[in-house]
């Protein structure tokens, strides 16, 4: 420095040191901006599953990265890997898990109810009877722009795997609705 006057060899580094030449991620992509989380496909049957790493079995196959459909056997024993409509493997449940509050209400439809149990019933009704002018509102509107209607109904729905080191296996997580179901598939060691 000359009499308080920055060189300009300095002015430009000063510029530039905002735009480091070595980036922290040197690929400039990070995790959940690959093709493999940014091509996905959507589905409304059962939750996907992303899968990144190969998966190799006894015999010497191997489950590809990719997308997959998780699915739960009707007897709640197995989770299916499928892929388009195909089912790539079968992965036993080792535990299940149900709320225990919407599994009751499920299953306490058909019982007498009380006064209060009325009362609250009508007022559930009163508010679906709105719900529903306000979506056939909704409904006519979308009609009027031809854009095509969003699901009626959300139903949460959720499938991750992930790789446990200390037992050399892979947990793979389930969840639709109120169920939730955890397999695992064992590496050969």
């Amino acid at each position: 420095m000359i009499d308080g006057i920055i060189t300009p060899a300095i002015r430009e580094f000063d510029y530039l040191a905002p735009c480091a030449p070595y980036p922290a991620i040197p690929s400039g992509i990070t995790a959940g901006q690959d093709s493999i989380y940014r091509f996905s496909i959507p589905t409304e049957e059962q939750p996907i599953l992303t899968i990144e790493d190969y998966i190799p079995d006894y015999n010497g196959n191997f489950i590809k990265p990719g997308h997959y459909e998780l699915a739960l056997s009707d007897d709640r024993e197995f989770l299916y890997i499928i892929e388009s409509k195909n089912l790539i493997a079968v992965v036993p449940v080792f535990k299940i898990a149900e709320n225990e509050d919407e599994l009751k209400k499920y299953r306490d439809r058909n019982r007498e109810l009380t006064k209060s149990e009325l009362k609250e019933l009508k007022k559930q009704e009163r508010a679906a009877k709105r719900k529903a002018r306000q979506q056939d509102i909704i409904e006519k509107k979308y009609a009027q722009t031809g854009a095509t209607l969003p699901d009626k109904e959300y139903i949460h729905m959720e499938a991750s795997i992930e790789y446990i080191k200390e037992g050399g296996y892979y947990l793979l997580f389930y969840e639709k609705g109120f169920i939730r179901a955890w397999g695992a598939i064992k590496l050969k060691s």
